[in-house]
C-alpha cells in the first residue's frame, strides 16, 4: 500500500511540473507577442490620414516661410567669418561688373550718410549723388579694399567722354571710406589726418569719411563684404545703375567704359525731350 502510493504521488508530481512548464512557454509565447505587436503598432486608416495631414501642413508653412523670406529685403548683418570666406571662395572678386547697366524701374536710389570730407566739410551722400552728374562711387572699409579702388577710378577717368570733362559738369568721382570699429572714433582725428596725408588736395573736397556703423546703407548698396572695394556708377537722378567689387579686370575695364557711354546718351535723349 504504501508503494503504490509512492507511485501515485511521484505520478502527480511529474504531472504537476509539465503542466507549469507549459503554462511558462505560453506565457513567455504571449509575451513575445505582445512585444511584437508594441514594437509595430498598427496605425488606423483615421491616425494615418492624420498623420498625412499634419505633413502636408509642415510642408505648406515651409514653402510659406521661404516665399516670404524671398520677398523680405536682405538687411545686412556682419559676420566676418563669412565674409572672409567669401573673399577666398571667389577670389576677391565678390560683385564681377556686367556688361549692361540696371535698369530704371530695377535701380536703387542711393540712401542719405552723413560723412566728413577730407576738407573738414559736411557732407551727405545722398546730397552728391543727386547733383545732376553721373557719379562713380569708390567705397571701401579696410586698407586691403581702399588699394583696389585706384584702379577703378584710373580705368573711368581715362573713358574718352570723362577725360574730357575737365571741370567735372558730367561726371564726378566720390571715395567713401566707413571705419566701422566704434574704438575708431577715440582716434577719429588721426584716422583723418592720414587720409589727408595719402590723398591729394585737390581730392580733399571729394573724398569722404564716415566712423561708425550703417547697416542700412550698406543693405541698399549691397555693402556684403567688408574686405573688397565697391564701386557704384550712379545716374543723375542718384540711382544705383552698375555695381561691382574687388580688383578690376581688363574686361571690367570695358565695361564700365561702355555703361558709362550708355548712361550718357540716356541722359542726353531726356534733356532732348524737355
Amino acid at each position: 500500500m504504501t508503494m503504490v502510493t509512492s507511485m501515485a504521488r511521484l505520478s502527480v508530481a511529474r504531472t504537476v511540473s509539465a503542466v507549469r512548464a507549459g503554462n511558462a512557454a505560453a506565457r513567455s509565447s504571449m509575451a513575445l507577442r505582445a512585444l511584437s505587436t508594441k514594437a509595430e503598432p498598427q496605425a488606423k486608416p483615421a491616425q494615418k490620414k492624420g498623420i498625412r495631414s499634419l505633413r502636408d501642413a509642415a510642408e505648406a508653412l515651409d514653402a510659406m516661410i521661404d516665399e516670404a523670406e524671398r520677398k523680405m529685403p536682405k538687411k545686412y548683418r556682419p559676420n566676418m567669418f563669412a565674409e572672409f570666406k567669401q573673399l577666398n571662395d571667389t577670389n576677391g572678386k565678390v560683385v564681377v561688373g556686367p556688361p549692361e547697366l540696371i535698369t530704371v524701374d530695377k535701380a536703387v536710389a542711393v540712401p542719405s550718410l552723413m560723412t566728413k570730407a577730407l576738407d573738414n566739410s559736411d557732407r551727405d551722400v545722398r546730397v552728391i549723388a543727386t547733383s545732376g552728374k553721373i557719379t562713380l562711387l569708390l567705397t571701401s572699409f579696410k586698407n586691403f579694399g581702399m588699394n583696389m579702388l585706384p584702379a577703378w577710378r584710373d580705368a573711368f577717368l581715362e573713358i574718352p567722354h570723362v577725360a574730357q570733362d575737365k571741370q567735372h559738369a558730367q561726371f564726378d568721382v566720390v571715395t567713401l571710406n566707413i571705419i566701422e570699429d566704434w574704438y575708431m572714433k577715440l582716434v577719429q582725428g588721426s584716422i583723418t589726418r592720414g587720409l589727408q596725408e595719402k590723398t591729394p588736395p585737390e581730392l580733399h573736397e571729394r573724398t569722404l569719411a564716415h566712423f561708425g556703423r550703417c547697416d542700412d546703407f550698406r543693405t541698399v548698396l549691397d555693402l556684403n563684404n567688408s574686405f573688397v572695394g565697391y564701386v557704384h556708377l550712379i545716374d543723375s537722378k542718384g540711382r544705383i545703375r552698375w555695381i561691382a567689387a574687388g580688383e578690376v579686370s581688363e574686361a571690367e575695364k570695358q565695361n564700365l567704359a561702355k555703361v558709362t557711354k550708355e548712361l550718357l546718351e540716356q541722359q542726353a535723349v531726356k534733356e532732348r525731350r524737355r
